[in-house]
């Protein structure tokens, strides 16, 4: 390490210490009361499963082409799975029959050829998630490429 490296970094880190520090403290004037606080985590996990839900229905109608009808046919299914996942708080098993229960009431709403089609789109899905996860193991495995100074 050199001289004029320090001589940059020690200025950069003082002025993010400092926008952190004032971030901070204007953060903490502008928090709610603590009685208050509760029905504005409610209100901010009801919008955050309304975005999921929709979100849902949305991929939905893009992977298999769903009719008006079966948009009203799925979307109890997709509120009461969006629901139910978040009252199960991370219980792999629970979530795991609610997975399948899922998809066994979509399927039921489905044609065969949505059937299929959804079927493909998951596969694909699963396949560049693991292609991901490969390339991200990869790269932590690998060496850095780049060659050590000496001075």
């Amino acid at each position: 390490m050199n001289l004029k490296f320090f001589l940059r970094a020690i200025p950069t880190m003082l002025l993010c210490a400092t926008i952190s520090a004032t971030l901070a403290s204007s953060k903490a004037a502008d928090a709610p009361s603590p009685a208050a606080s509760p029905s504005a985590a409610t209100a901010k996990t009801s919008a955050k499963a309304d975005a999921i839900k929709k979100a849902r229905l949305t991929a939905l109608k893009n992977q298999v082409g769903l009719t008006t009808d079966q948009e009203a046919k799925a979307q109890p299914i997709i509120d009461k799975y969006v629901d139910d996942r978040q009252a199960a708080k991370g219980d792999r098993a629970k979530l795991a029959d609610l997975k399948k229960q899922y998809d066994s009431d979509i399927n039921a709403i489905l044609t065969p050829e949505q059937q299929t089609k959804l079927t493909a789109s998951k596969a694909a899905r699963a396949e560049k998630i693991k292609a991901a996860r490969a390339a991200k193991a990869a790269s932590k495995a690998s060496p850095s490429a780049s060659p050590a100074k000496s001075n």
